[in-house]
């Protein structure tokens, strides 16, 4: 009896001004210790204006495998994405990020965790590994890694394939994907979970194997994740503006505790209360970050703790007042 072939995969990487990290990207995509003839790689550029289409281009030269994309237009990430899905034919279509790098035997331990799943799987996803490139992206990348960290999965620690709610960069099953609708264009943050929200109202499963691991490079700076983690708040706020059965009450706590924080420094000059309420909030809130941070950091790298600690402040306040800055679409959103 014959084995059953494995599953033909494309994958699909969108870059805009990427110069710096798509040859690590691709390099490892081009090594995939997967059956090299079942692969296609398709690369789509948004209108990067550095030496990312030259790059690619020179990997495009080497393999035959990649097909580039790149007429000039500007499109954002599920734009790119869905440029690439249409002209796509294997079994599976795996998301990869240029801003990381795939493990070696990332889309083979795909495929594994496609066949464990079963054919009600319809996305499957892995563990991913912060990677910070200053010392502030390091601090960056401890927070991400904490429960404190806004974004820091419920699943954490899981060693088996799991049933969770969304991955990050998830390979998915081609015809499920096209049969929702693909990524919504209008999602240029959050546009996994949004879709994998979607596979799963279809009646699809999404599955974690943190065996399948990606690597992904943090903001180097305070500003950077504050506006990264902005976006992400704001990209929540348009989840639930169209899907509001999705909402949960850890996905508002950050908005939550900085509107109410807010709420009580205005009404304090009045309110001793309203003080007393305020300081132990604050507090509180300063001791949960600072004991984080240590946990994060741990003995090796503990005079890391300082600067986890602030980067974890860069990523509740972005996440926070991204949030709130989108909450008036919520008072237009329609509902599923």
């Amino acid at each position: 009896m014959t084995a059953e072939p494995l599953p033909t995969v494309d994958v699909v990487v969108s870059t805009y001004n990427e110069e710096r990290y798509i040859d690590r990207c691709l390099d490892a995509v081009r090594s995939q210790d997967y059956p090299s003839e079942r692969v296609r790689i398709w690369v789509v550029d948004g209108g990067s204006d550095d030496g990312t289409v030259a790059r690619v281009h020179a990997h495009a030269e080497q393999d035959d495998r990649i097909e580039v994309i790149a007429d000039g237009r500007r499109l954002n990430l599920p734009e790119a994405l869905n440029v690439a899905i249409e002209r796509c034919s294997g079994d599976l279509v795996a998301k990869i990020d240029a801003h990381g790098w795939p493990e070696h035997d990332y889309l083979r331990r795909s495929a594994e965790a496609f066949a464990a799943g079963g054919p009600s799987v319809a996305c499957v996803g892995g563990r991913p590994i912060q990677e910070g490139e200053t010392t502030f992206g390091r601090a960056v990348a401890l927070a991400r890694g904490s429960r404190v960290g806004v974004g820091a999965s419920e699943y954490a620690g899981s060693t088996q394939l799991a049933l969770v709610d969304t991955v990050q960069c998830g390979v998915y099953r081609r015809e499920p994907l096209l049969a929702v609708g693909s990524f919504d264009a209008e999602m240029n943050y959050g546009e996994d979970e949004e879709v994998n929200w979607r596979l799963r109202q279809a009646g699809h499963q999404i599955a974690l194997d943190t065996r399948i691991v990606f690597h992904y490079i943090t903001r180097p700076t305070w500003k950077a994740a504050y506006r990264q983690y902005r976006n992400y708040g704001a990209a929540r706020v348009r989840v639930v503006q169209s899907h509001p059965s999705y909402l949960k009450p850890h996905h508002v706590a950050p908005a939550a505790a900085l509107a109410g924080g807010a709420a009580l420094l205005t009404l304090s000059p009045f309110s001793r209360a309203a003080r007393r309420l305020l300081g132990a909030g604050v507090a509180t809130y300063g001791a949960a970050v600072t004991a984080a941070a240590l946990a994060a950091a741990g003995r090796s790298r503990w005079t890391l703790a300082p600067i986890v600690a602030y980067a974890m402040v860069a990523l509740h306040a972005g996440y926070a007042v991204g949030m709130l800055r989108a909450l008036p679409r919520l008072v237009r959103g329609t509902g599923d």
